[in-house]
């Protein structure tokens, strides 16, 4: 006759304690991981708020040349770039601002005398620059922008609605 040999209780819950263990840690693994690529993104724009403005004072809509001058202000932080988005009634202007300068199409410093050219850049920290962007119409129904650090666009940390006409003497 046969003997039929089974597992014994105790292996059988060691066994049964042993897969449940192991599939706690596999979860725990996939959460884990899920959870800090969100932690790392979100954390990258957790403390920007205030840190990079729109400055009122000196952006404008400039009628005589139909361009629009947009003056930012940054705080000390870093950042990646910073995208500038201006809305028009029928169209709208984007274009990223960055720590090395580049030429962007239509967007230059502003001069006094007018004559600014070249490559623009990020206003460094503790600064503000105003630039001049060209190929516009009419006056920019509102102004936004937003920073991207540690390789994430973070969301819009500043808009500027209802852009004045610049006074007289302030030319692209």
């Amino acid at each position: 006759m046969l003997k039929k040999k089974g597992f014994s209780q105790v292996v059988s819950t060691v066994v049964l304690i042993t897969l449940t263990v192991a599939a706690i840690a596999a979860v725990l693994v996939v959460v884990r991981n899920y959870v800090s690529v969100g932690l790392n993104s979100a954390s990258a724009c957790n403390d920007i708020l205030d840190k990079v403005k729109i400055n009122p004072d000196y952006t404008c809509f400039d009628s005589t040349t139909n361009s629009t001058l947009v003056s930012i202000s940054r705080n000390q932080f870093a950042m990646d770039s910073l995208l500038v988005s201006i809305s028009y009634t029928d169209s709208g202007k984007t274009f990223y601002l960055k720590n090395t300068a580049e030429n962007i199409s239509g967007v230059k410093y502003y001069s006094e005398s007018g004559s600014a050219q070249g490559a623009v850049a990020l206003p460094k920290n503790e600064s503000g620059v105003t630039y001049c962007v060209n190929e516009t119409n009419s006056a920019p129904d509102s102004i936004q922008i937003a920073p991207k650090r540690g390789g994430t666009q973070c969301s819009v940390v500043d808009t500027f609605n209802n852009v004045p006409t610049c006074i007289p003497s302030i030319h692209c």
